[in-house]
């Protein structure tokens, strides 16, 4: 005779009691026997299994009309019971139990790939297209919001040798440049051997960064791949990027105040980074600035020499993983295209102009804006 009763265990929904009863498998309900009181029939429909789906797993079984009452089974051949008297009971079926560990990690690998897939592939290429179509004016204003992060009017130079020397760089590299941007330097206080480059054309360049420089040809060469940032919109797809991750993490871990995390302006620059493709044509197009500008190419190699000879480099085997390409292969290539091309440089400023500007920067000159 087929089975159609199981001990089990009910609960009130209020207390964490448990009393022993009986259930037993009918065609339209689930009949609930107690010992001290009359039967309850629970209609099938009117309740749902919450847990028993892997092996060692109790059944339960939870009212839906927000009583809190639930039963609770040690033995899973009541599922069985159910689906044969009621098949559309819609309960988990035992006998599928061993495949639930593998399609669920099936399913965890699933997801996992399709975020990787959106993030390596769908983000760039959404990013990239919204960077492309862009107004200057919103990179404008984008990068005007920034500056505050990369440039503190605190730390900021104002000293007149240096806004000389700086804007007549910036002068000689755009006379021949058609770009939409006015392009604005800042010279900052800063010990870090560091220059960037935001959307709109806001560059920053530290005073260490400065005090390492042994030509304006060399300047021109910092300040000319960081315009290459602006000019290929480097900064705005970082930035883009940077806003729709942290809107995805946002969105995925529900996080409290998501939208301040999202716009954490101070959080977003310190964590943007241009990519080594990014890199790498800012160091091509930046040349290529330089040669158009009738600048000695050499000056911005030796930018590459004094880099690699100050902070030093990554060992190669780290090179894959690094986000920026190794600064000694970028001074080879540099180096190589350079020597490839032939260009009667004219110098940018007189060397007494030059003279000056070394001389403020060797005494620490920093006249605060």
């Amino acid at each position: 005779m087929e089975r159609d009763t199981w001990h089990a265990h009910f609960f009130d929904g209020q207390t964490a009691q448990r009393y022993p009863v009986q259930a037993r498998v009918g065609a339209d309900d689930l009949e609930v026997i107690f010992s001290d009181r009359p039967s309850e029939r629970w209609a099938y429909g009117s309740f749902r299994q919450t847990e028993g789906f892997y092996a060692g797993e109790w059944v339960r079984f939870e009212k839906d009309d927000g009583s809190g009452q639930a039963l609770a089974i040690e033995d899973v051949a009541i599922l069985t019971a159910i689906r044969a008297r009621y098949p559309a009971s819609g309960f988990h079926d035992p006998a599928f139990r061993r495949y639930r560990p593998p399609l669920v990690g099936l399913c965890i690998a699933g997801i996992v790939l399709v975020v990787w897939l959106i993030y390596g592939y769908g983000l760039p290429m959404f990013v990239d297209g919204i960077a492309r179509i862009a107004p200057v004016a919103w990179e404008n204003a984008l990068g005007r919001s920034f500056v505050a992060y990369i440039a503190p009017e605190a730390d900021r130079c104002g000293d007149a040798v240096y806004a000389e020397m700086v804007d007549e760089i910036v002068a000689r590299l755009t006379a021949q440049a058609d770009l939409p941007y006015t392009f604005r330097v800042y010279v900052v206080d800063d010990a870090r051997l560091n220059a960037y480059a935001l959307p709109g054309g806001y560059i920053a360049i530290t005073t260490r960064f400065l005090a390492q420089m042994k030509s304006p040809e060399q300047l021109a060469g910092i300040i000319a791949h960081e315009m290459q940032h602006v000019a290929q919109r480097h900064g705005t797809r970082a930035i883009f990027r940077e806003i729709a991750t942290r809107a995805l993490v946002a969105a995925v871990s529900s996080e409290a105040g998501g939208l301040d995390y999202v716009l954490d302006n101070a959080a977003m620059v310190g964590s943007m980074r241009f990519s080594r493709q990014h890199e790498s044509a800012a160091d091509i197009q930046g040349m290529n600035m330089i040669l158009d500008a009738k600048i000695d190419p050499a000056g911005m190699v030796e930018v590459f020499e004094i880099i690699l000879a100050t902070t030093g480099d990554l060992p190669d085997a780290l090179a894959y993983i690094s986000s920026h390409p190794l600064t000694k292969d970028r001074l080879r290539s540099l180096a190589s295209y350079a020597d490839s091309l032939s260009v009667a440089p004219v110098p940018i400023v007189p060397d007494s102009t030059w003279a000056r500007f070394e001389r403020a920067i060797r005494e620490g000159k920093c006249s605060r804006q």
